[in-house]
C-alpha cells in the first residue's frame, strides 16, 4: 500500500487508523451490493441484450456493457435507497491507495461502491467479456495483478468479478475456473440461485479477501 500524498488522504486521514473497521464494513455490505449488481444485469439483459447478437464483431464490447450496467445500477440503487445511503456506487473509480508515482495513472475499478464518510474505502469490482466459458486468460490476469497482489482492495476484504459470459455455461466456466486458481471455489449462501462463487485468498501487506465471481450469461 502506498504512503504517498494525496488529497484523500489528508481529507480523510482517519479511514486507516485502525484496519479492521474497512474489513468489517466490507463483509457487512457484501450481500447487500452483490445483490445490486445482479438485479442491475437483470434490467440490463432483458430491456437491452434480449434481441442482440453480441457474439457479432463488436467495438469496445467490455466498456460499452459496463457503462450501461452501471445505468441500471444507479437506477436499481436510487429506487432502492431513495437517496438515503451510507455508500455511493461509482463507475471507473481510481484506487489512489495503490498509486506509485505523482505521474502514475492510478488502477481503477470497473464499478466501486465508496463509503460516503470514509471515502478512501472501496468495495471494488471487475468485469470482463467472456467470448466462451473457456477464455480465462483476462478474467485470470486481474485476478492475479490486481486482487492477489493487493492493488486491487486495499483496505477492505471483499471484491468482486464479473464475467459477462457470451456463449456456453456458467457451470462450464466455473469448472475451468477451479483450474485456474489456487484456492478453492466456494457457494455463497445468499446466492445459491445465481452462477455466484467466491474464493478466498490471503495477501502480504494486504487484508485477506474473499473474492465473488458472478458469471452473468448474456446470451
Amino acid at each position: 500500500m502506498t504512503a504517498r500524498r494525496t488529497f484523500s488522504s489528508l481529507a480523510f486521514a482517519g479511514d486507516t487508523e485502525n484496519p479492521n473497521v474497512p474489513v468489517e464494513w466490507a463483509v457487512g455490505t457484501a450481500v447487500q451490493i452483490l445483490d445490486w449488481m445482479w438485479r442491475s444485469f437483470d434490467n440490463l439483459r432483458e430491456r437491452h441484450l434480449v434481441n442482440i447478437d453480441l457474439t457479432q464483431p463488436l467495438d469496445q464490447l467490455e466498456r460499452d456493457l459496463t457503462r450501461h450496467h452501471s445505468i441500471e445500477l444507479l437506477l436499481v440503487f436510487a429506487a432502492d435507497t431513495d437517496g438515503f445511503t451510507s455508500l455511493v456506487p461509482q463507475h471507473e473509480w481510481d484506487e489512489f491507495e495503490s498509486l506509485t508515482s505523482s505521474s502514475a495513472k492510478p488502477p481503477a475499478y470497473d464499478f466501486a461502491f465508496v463509503h460516503v464518510g470514509h471515502r478512501r474505502w472501496a468495495w471494488p469490482i471487475e468485469a470482463k467479456v467472456l467470448p466462451t466459458p473457456g477464455t480465462l486468460a483476462d478474467y485470470m490476469r486481474d485476478v492475479r495483478d490486481k486482487f492477489e497482489s493487493g492493488i486491487a482492495a486495499p483496505l477492505v476484504g471483499e471484491g468482486g468479478m464479473i464475467g459477462y459470459l457470451l456463449t456456453g455455461t456458467a457451470e462450464a466456466f466455473f469448472e475451468n475456473l477451479k483450474d485456474g486458481l489456487s484456492t478453492p471455489l466456494e457457494g455463497v449462501a445468499e446466492f445459491a440461485t445465481r452462477s455466484h462463487r467466491a474464493s478466498r485468498h490471503s495477501r502480504g501487506t494486504t487484508p485477506a479477501l474473499r473474492l465473488h465471481h458472478m458469471i452473468m450469461a448474456c446470451c
